[in-house]
């Protein structure tokens, strides 16, 4: 790797832009996790072979599951 010399702003734009790409990736991890414990929690509560419509924050979404465990959740227009 070449030795080159970073000026004080090459350094400290490398700085931040690292410290940017560190602190989103904390972020991304967390928002993993919670959707995939939000997934399983969903998984534990519905049952197989359903479709139901819920409404959530005033919108509606048809929910939708198979017989083995995997879910679907879409946003509809209107009842």
């Amino acid at each position: 790797m070449p030795n080159l010399a970073l000026d004080i702003e090459r350094r400290v734009g490398l700085s931040l832009a690292v410290g940017r790409y560190l602190r989103s990736a904390d972020r991304f991890n967390e928002a993993s996790r919670e959707f995939t414990g939000a997934c399983k929690s969903l998984r534990k509560r519905l049952g197989p072979s359903q479709r139901f419509i819920v409404q959530v924050d005033f919108k509606h979404y048809l929910v939708t599951s198979d017989r083995d465990g995997n879910f679907d959740v879409e946003p509809i227009e209107s009842l």
